[in-house]
Protein backbone atom coordinates (compact mmCIF):
# COMPACT_ATOMS: atom_id res chain seq x y z
CA UNK A 1 0.00 0.00 0.00
CA UNK A 2 1.27 3.34 -0.76
CA UNK A 3 2.67 5.76 2.12
CA UNK A 4 0.00 8.71 0.81
CA UNK A 5 -2.50 6.43 2.09
CA UNK A 6 -1.34 6.62 5.02
CA UNK A 7 -0.60 10.26 4.92
CA UNK A 8 -4.30 11.55 3.42
CA UNK A 9 -6.34 8.97 6.34
CA UNK A 10 -3.38 11.27 8.85
CA UNK A 11 -4.98 13.92 7.59
CA UNK A 12 -8.43 13.34 7.11
CA UNK A 13 -8.36 12.11 10.56
CA UNK A 14 -6.71 15.33 11.75
CA UNK A 15 -9.35 17.66 10.07
CA UNK A 16 -12.31 15.77 11.58
CA UNK A 17 -10.90 15.88 14.86
CA UNK A 18 -10.37 19.68 13.97
CA UNK A 19 -14.30 19.94 12.75
CA UNK A 20 -15.70 17.55 15.66
CA UNK A 21 -14.24 19.79 18.72
CA UNK A 22 -15.07 23.18 16.66
CA UNK A 23 -18.48 22.32 16.58
CA UNK A 24 -18.43 20.94 20.25
CA UNK A 25 -16.65 24.08 21.38
CA UNK A 26 -18.61 26.85 19.85
CA UNK A 27 -22.38 26.93 19.71
CA UNK A 28 -23.27 28.51 16.33
CA UNK A 29 -25.74 27.42 13.96
CA UNK A 30 -23.58 25.45 11.56
CA UNK A 31 -22.42 23.31 14.74
CA UNK A 32 -24.23 20.62 13.80
CA UNK A 33 -22.54 20.52 10.53
CA UNK A 34 -19.48 20.60 12.06
CA UNK A 35 -19.81 18.13 14.48
CA UNK A 36 -21.19 15.83 11.44
CA UNK A 37 -18.62 16.64 9.19
CA UNK A 38 -16.23 16.30 11.95
CA UNK A 39 -16.98 12.74 12.76
CA UNK A 40 -17.90 11.20 9.29
CA UNK A 41 -13.97 12.74 8.27
CA UNK A 42 -12.81 11.37 11.46
CA UNK A 43 -13.89 8.05 10.91
CA UNK A 44 -12.84 7.85 7.23
CA UNK A 45 -9.63 9.02 8.40
CA UNK A 46 -9.37 5.92 10.80
CA UNK A 47 -10.36 3.62 8.93
CA UNK A 48 -7.92 4.55 6.15
CA UNK A 49 -5.10 4.25 8.56
CA UNK A 50 -6.75 0.64 10.00
CA UNK A 51 -6.66 -0.26 6.46
CA UNK A 52 -3.20 1.34 6.30
CA UNK A 53 -2.27 -0.71 8.79
CA UNK A 54 -3.68 -3.87 8.09
CA UNK A 55 -2.20 -4.58 4.64
CA UNK A 56 0.97 -3.37 5.24
CA UNK A 57 1.89 -5.83 7.74
CA UNK A 58 4.18 -8.66 6.32
CA UNK A 59 2.14 -11.60 6.97
CA UNK A 60 -0.98 -9.51 4.55
CA UNK A 61 1.07 -8.57 1.96
CA UNK A 62 0.87 -11.59 -0.42
CA UNK A 63 -2.91 -11.48 0.56
CA UNK A 64 -3.05 -7.28 -0.71
CA UNK A 65 -1.51 -8.70 -4.00
CA UNK A 66 -3.74 -11.16 -4.74
CA UNK A 67 -6.59 -8.09 -3.87
CA UNK A 68 -4.74 -5.87 -6.31
CA UNK A 69 -4.34 -8.35 -8.94
CA UNK A 70 -7.82 -9.03 -8.63
CA UNK A 71 -8.73 -5.34 -8.22
CA UNK A 72 -7.16 -5.10 -11.47
CA UNK A 73 -8.87 -8.28 -13.43
CA UNK A 74 -12.47 -6.69 -12.49
CA UNK A 75 -11.88 -3.37 -13.77
CA UNK A 76 -10.41 -4.66 -16.79
CA UNK A 77 -13.63 -7.08 -17.17
CA UNK A 78 -15.35 -5.92 -20.28
CA UNK A 79 -18.67 -7.56 -19.14
CA UNK A 80 -18.18 -6.13 -15.67
CA UNK A 81 -17.62 -2.45 -17.70
CA UNK A 82 -20.96 -3.01 -19.66
CA UNK A 83 -23.13 -3.90 -16.75
CA UNK A 84 -21.49 -0.63 -15.04
CA UNK A 85 -22.46 1.31 -17.89
CA UNK A 86 -25.83 0.39 -18.01
CA UNK A 87 -26.98 0.36 -14.73
CA UNK A 88 -25.26 3.88 -14.48
CA UNK A 89 -27.65 4.75 -17.35
CA UNK A 90 -30.52 3.16 -15.73
CA UNK A 91 -29.70 4.82 -12.65
CA UNK A 92 -29.78 8.06 -14.43
CA UNK A 93 -33.03 7.72 -16.06
CA UNK A 94 -34.87 6.95 -13.06
CA UNK A 95 -32.65 10.08 -11.50
CA UNK A 96 -34.16 12.22 -14.19
CA UNK A 97 -37.53 11.33 -13.90
CA UNK A 98 -37.65 11.54 -10.39
CA UNK A 99 -35.92 15.07 -10.50
CA UNK A 100 -38.87 15.90 -13.27
CA UNK A 101 -41.66 14.85 -10.78
CA UNK A 102 -40.42 16.32 -7.78
CA UNK A 103 -40.54 19.58 -10.21
CA UNK A 104 -43.80 19.36 -10.10
CA UNK A 105 -44.52 18.17 -6.87
CA UNK A 106 -42.72 21.29 -5.46
CA UNK A 107 -44.13 23.61 -7.56
CA UNK A 108 -47.64 22.55 -6.28
CA UNK A 109 -46.35 22.70 -3.13
CA UNK A 110 -45.23 26.06 -3.25
CA UNK A 111 -48.42 27.34 -4.69
CA UNK A 112 -50.21 25.90 -1.96
CA UNK A 113 -47.78 27.46 0.60
CA UNK A 114 -47.71 24.36 2.38
CA UNK A 115 -43.74 24.37 2.11
CA UNK A 116 -42.47 27.08 3.92
CA UNK A 117 -38.71 25.93 5.12
CA UNK A 118 -36.22 24.15 3.43
CA UNK A 119 -36.35 20.92 5.55
CA UNK A 120 -38.36 19.16 3.33
CA UNK A 121 -36.60 20.17 0.44
CA UNK A 122 -33.56 18.95 1.97
CA UNK A 123 -34.92 15.75 3.23
CA UNK A 124 -36.10 14.90 -0.59
CA UNK A 125 -32.53 15.42 -1.99
CA UNK A 126 -31.10 12.95 0.87
CA UNK A 127 -33.52 10.66 0.25
CA UNK A 128 -33.12 10.91 -3.81
CA UNK A 129 -29.26 10.81 -3.14
CA UNK A 130 -29.75 7.32 -1.48
CA UNK A 131 -32.41 6.19 -4.24
CA UNK A 132 -29.94 7.25 -7.00
CA UNK A 133 -26.68 5.01 -5.35
CA UNK A 134 -29.31 2.50 -4.91
CA UNK A 135 -30.76 2.23 -7.85
CA UNK A 136 -27.56 1.67 -9.60
CA UNK A 137 -26.31 -1.32 -7.59
CA UNK A 138 -29.72 -2.95 -8.11
CA UNK A 139 -29.67 -2.57 -11.60
CA UNK A 140 -25.91 -3.61 -11.41
CA UNK A 141 -26.74 -6.48 -9.99
CA UNK A 142 -29.86 -7.55 -11.64
CA UNK A 143 -28.01 -7.37 -15.49
CA UNK A 144 -25.17 -9.66 -13.52
CA UNK A 145 -27.22 -12.19 -12.78
CA UNK A 146 -29.07 -12.03 -16.37
CA UNK A 147 -25.96 -11.62 -18.77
Amino acid sequence: MKKSNFWSGLVYALLGLAFLLAGLVWETRLSSLSVGFGAGMLGSGVMQLVRYRKWTRPENQEAYREKLEAEQIDLRDERKTMLRDRSGRYAWLLGMGLCALSIVVFGVLGALEIVENTRLIILFLAVYLLVQYGAGVCFYRRLSKKY
